[in-house]
């Protein structure tokens, strides 16, 4: 039920016909709140009873404790008379005071309001639920606008996530250092919230006989006018509240000429009288009228018209692409000529946002902030006058041509608010986080599946998969509306996930439907293998271009890690699936790749490896971290290249590249720094590392600052972090992103020691980090296909005893930490491995030796 009370358009929520159901976790409330004349940080009341907002105390702060999503909710218990309330949203507190407080989003349409403000008019008492869902907010402001007294109960969300907090997940970790342990917690919090059910991110268009009724929110564009350009948009629009807004010469993502039309009515009192005059024409350029730090568009154009713009009236508009400028009209007179210049210039130094053109790309629609219109009839004319497009938006397929259709697969986003997109590079990460945390398998197997709906089936990219399609896409378009080759490693991030996740889950049958598109995927990245230096860089189905990637450049250690280290990992599914010609060729070719970062790309003057063939003297902690977990490395070069990480100090964390400078506003990555986290305990076990000092300081000083600062505080990972301390990115940062939450899957794995040996733990060993990290216990359950691991170790003076559970069906081994003595079964080992005899419960005492 999305609908409980028609107080006005921004709480009218009718049913789709075509969404999937509701998955319902219930309603979250508020830990704490303040009441005041302002915000307040000391949120120290427990939320409880109702409430009364009153012009002595207009301002309500309230407090969630960690991130949550869902639709706002809230009961107007009793009021005075007609009364408006704003409601604000932030991850963070410091933003709260702000005018937008941290958002909005113009980024992309992510199934959620693009606002974190929004205005409520009530005229009498009633639940109330906003029509958007707010996708992650730790801290929440209400404010009284009016000269009324509210009575309020029942404040929070219905909630699209689950309520579980850490200690209900069933994957569990507690060490003694409990910073440890709460940055374990971080990736449950990030999976809950980034994580989605089908049906829980419902259309934010609502096709009605009148047209797409459309409420404020970023634009949303057509994908079938992904090639326009030097045309003449045509359409009909009715403003039910305060204006409408569409956009031409667009990217698929928002980036374009944008236009707002204000009616005379403006009632809402917190509206911005700047920016929003009555029946003006509002212009910018750009992603938003409004600067969102790292969004910038160009400045803002206002055209007062002569006649008034009313609510409740249809007027037909029209909008003209000219080599001069923009020209709109309105009921066919011309009311403005926006010229095109400064446009040209925007759209020539937009980088990687729009078309790269003034006068080519989509045409979308979607009014301003609070503002609510309907669209109809719309209609796009080429230069010449013959028709492009038509459409009388009455039509449900609407919704997923202008990628704004209600999710109907279950699956994992890069973050709960932002930019609320399937990015497949970043499932590398969620899928470790949710193996080692909520063991939620139906959210991974959904993200391979959404991903591999919209594979490309033909040259120049086929086999590739978007890096970042929308939830609201459909694969019809997949072509039109993703993106393919750009940050090409993401493809072989995604490709890692998918092995990861058949090595922790074991689970053959539910990922073979799939299996030939997984194949043909690695095809089409196979191809990108320099026949001269043996290491990734470009494909001749590109032109032989060089390949753009996230992690470094083109014939580099990083790109040819992660190629490799994905091949290795895919190889066992192979094997389950019968398929030996596909496993032989990974297994060969990624341990020519592996040879190839040795013979290529290590450099004995560093005594680390070099960035690329083309950048001998740098190096990066992406190339050391998939050097090693690639297996290229051995314990003499791991332990080099991560003792040059030190050189990379920068504040409290380390830079990604050694040609970067350390800057106060430089970005350190969370997403980076735990591919390397990863490989510094993958050398410690695997390769005889014995200094940990860098790992100490990323989870000393880098990632606990996550959890030490109360006003960041989110009870998830974040996406970027400045030296200091503070989130990265500003404003538009992500405080719940699962790629940062790397500790989530490191610290159950060698920290308490429990990996798995084949697929699902059907062999699994026990490899506790006594030393390294001055832990005296860890415990914790790890979840597999047959059974829950309950392992713990404990030091007592020079002992260490162990125990663990052996579930029924797999086979584990004690490994004996170098140094130290056991007595198993009558056998004493000194150091090496135990074969673990299968009871259900088994306990043994390790002696330090002298």
């Amino acid at each position: 039920m999305r609908g409980l009370l028609l107080t006005s358009l921004a709480v009218l929520l009718l049913e789709n016909s075509q969404a999937t159901a509701f998955v319902s976790y219930g309603n979250v409330h508020p830990v704490s709140y303040h009441l005041g004349s302002g915000p307040g940080i000391n949120t120290t009341s427990p939320y409880e009873g109702d409430i009364e907002l009153s012009p002595s105390n207009p301002f309500l702060t309230l407090d969630y404790g960690t991130d949550r999503a869902g639709f706002p909710i809230f009961s107007a218990k009793s009021l005075s008379g007609a009364t408006q309330i704003e409601a604000k949203y932030s991850e963070e507190y410091p933003a709260i005071s702000l005018p937008q407080a941290d958002g909005p989003w113009p980024f992309t349409v992510g199934l959620a309001n693009a606002f974190r403000v929004e205005t409520f008019e009530l005229k009498e008492a009633g639940n109330v639920q906003s029509f958007f869902v707010q996708g992650g907010q730790r801290w929440q402001t209400l404010r009284l606008l009016t000269n009324t007294t509210i009575t309020l109960s029942n404040i929070g969300f219905n909630s699209t996530a689950p309520l579980a907090g850490p200690s209900e997940v069933p994957v569990k970790l507690a060490t003694s250092n409990s910073i440890y342990n709460r940055l374990y917690d971080l990736g449950a919090g990030s999976a809950h919230v980034s994580c989605i059910d089908a049906g829980n991110a419902p259309s934010t268009w609502e096709i009605t006989p009148d047209g797409a009724l459309i409420r404020g929110q970023t634009t949303a564009q057509s994908a079938k006018g992904a090639d326009f350009s030097n045309y003449t948009l045509t359409f009909s629009t009715k403003i039910a509240r305060g204006g409408t807004g569409w956009r031409v010469a667009s990217g698929q993502n928002p980036f374009g000429a944008y236009f707002v039309l204000t009616s005379n009515e403006q009632s809402f009192l917190n509206t911005n009288r700047s920016l929003i005059q009555p029946s003006t024409l509002i212009f910018s350029y750009g992603t938003s009228l409004y600067d969102q730090e790292n969004i910038i568009s160009g400045p803002i154009h206002q055209y007062p018209l002569k006649a008034p713009i009313e609510d409740d009236s249809w007027y037909n508009i029209s909008t003209a692409i000219t080599p001069e400028a923009y020209v709109v009209s309105i009921d066919g007179d011309i009311i403005v000529s926006v010229p095109i210049a400064g446009a040209i210039e925007l759209a020539a130094n937009a980088g990687y946002s729009g078309t790269g053109s003034a006068f080519k790309g989509s045409f979308g629609f979607g009014p301003w902030q609070d503002q609510a219109a309907y669209f109809k009839d719309v209609v796009v004319t080429s230069n010449n006058g013959s028709t492009l497009y038509k459409n009388p938006m009455t039509s449900e397929d609407t919704l997923g041509e202008y990628s704004v259709a209600p999710l109907n697969t279950t699956l994992c986003l890069d973050g709960g608010k932002r930019d609320r997109l399937v990015w497949a590079g970043d499932f590398y990460h969620t899928v470790n986080v949710v193996a080692s945390s909520t063991a939620q398998w139906k959210y991974i197997l959904g993200t391979i599946e959404f991903l591999l709906q919209r594979q490309l089936p033909d040259a120049p990219y086929r086999g590739l998969v978007p890096i970042a399609p929308a939830m609201g896409s459909v694969p019809e378009f997949s072509r039109a509306t993703g993106t393919f080759d750009g940050l090409l490693d993401y493809q072989d991030l995604f490709l890692a996930g998918i092995g990861d996740f058949y090595h922790y889950s074991g689970l053959t049958d539910e990922i073979k439907p799939y299996w030939t598109q997984i194949k043909t995927l690695v095809e089409a990245r196979l191809a990108f293998i320099d026949p001269f230096s043996g290491l990734i860089a470009a494909s001749p189905e590109l032109g032989n271009r060089p390949a753009v990637s996230f992690l470094g450049p083109a014939n580099g250690t990083a790109v040819t890690g992660i190629m490799a280290y994905a091949l290795e990992m895919l190889t066992p599914l192979a094997h389950a699936l019968g398929d030996t010609a596909a496993a032989d060729l990974y297994s060969a070719t990624s341990a020519n790749l592996t040879q190839a970062i040795n013979d290529k790309l290590w450099n004995p003057k560093l005594g680390v490896y070099s960035l690329s063939l083309t950048a001998p003297s740098n190096y990066s902690i992406n190339g050391i971290a998939w050097a090693i977990l690639s297996g290229a490395a051995n314990s003499t070069r791991a332990a080099s290249s991560i003792a040059k990480v030190e050189e990379l100090k920068c504040g409290i964390g380390y830079r990604t590249q050694s040609s970067e400078a350390c800057t106060e506003d430089y970005q350190l990555s969370p997403n980076t720094n735990g591919f390397l986290l990863n490989a510094i305990f993958k050398a410690q076990r695997d390769l005889g590392l014995t200094n940990l000092s860098v790992a100490r300081t990323q989870l000393d000083d880098f990632w606990s600052a996550m959890v030490t600062q109360d006003q960041y505080y989110s009870g998830a990972s974040w996406e970027y972090i400045h030296p200091d301390g503070s989130p990265g990115i500003n404003r538009f940062t992500s405080l719940s992103h699962p790629w940062g939450a790397a500790p989530t899957y490191v610290l159950p794995e060698y920290v308490l020691g429990i990996s798995a040996t084949s697929a699902g733990y059907k062999t699994w060993k026990f490899t506790p980090l006594v030393e390294g990290l001055d832990l005296d216990h860890a415990s914790g359950t790890v979840v597999t296909p047959y059974g829950d691991i309950e392992a713990g170790w404990k030091i007592k003076g020079n002992s260490v005893t162990v125990t663990t559970s052996i579930p029924h069906g797999t086979s584990a081994t004690l490994i004996v930490p170098k140094g130290y003595s056991a007595r198993y079964h009558g056998k004493t080992y000194h150091g090496g491995a135990i074969p673990l005899i299968g009871k259900k419960q088994v306990k043994v005492r390790m002696m330090k030796r002298n």
